[in-house]
């Protein structure tokens, strides 16, 4: 949700239009316009319009499909609703896992996690 300068709340920064205009902070609190009809259908719509592809993917769990703003390509299959930046998000996401587990186990404090390093660090 995002709340513009006069008090207006949309369900999403990237949908700053009449129609995603769930109430004003002058009128409603956050927490009921929070769990509002609308933006409960905001949230379920996200979900609900992945195509496939989106749902079997190895880092679906990262991305979550990323904004629905930006699904507009098709997927392999021809599915419509494709991320335009999925495949740039498959490789970082891939990319950057190690390194974000071994972060994980520094942050919480496991013995010997293994050393951080960049991969240029290890050459």
């Amino acid at each position: 949700m995002v709340i513009e300068h006069n008090g207006d709340v949309y369900s999403c920064d990237h949908y700053v239009y009449p129609n995603y205009k769930i109430g004003n902070v002058m009128e409603q609190s956050v927490r009921e316009m929070a769990l509002s009809v609308a933006q409960e259908k905001f949230g379920r719509d996200k979900f609900d319009t992945l195509p496939r592809y989106c749902l079997d993917c190895e880092v679906f769990h990262v991305c979550i499909g990323e904004c629905p703003k930006y699904r507009f390509m098709k997927a392999p299959d021809g599915e419509e609703g494709l991320n335009y930046l999925c495949e740039g998000y498959k490789y970082l996401f891939k990319n950057i896992d190690p390194y974000m587990k071994k972060l994980a186990q520094q942050i919480r404090g496991e013995k010997n996690p293994p050393p951080f390093a960049f991969p240029q660090d290890s050459q």
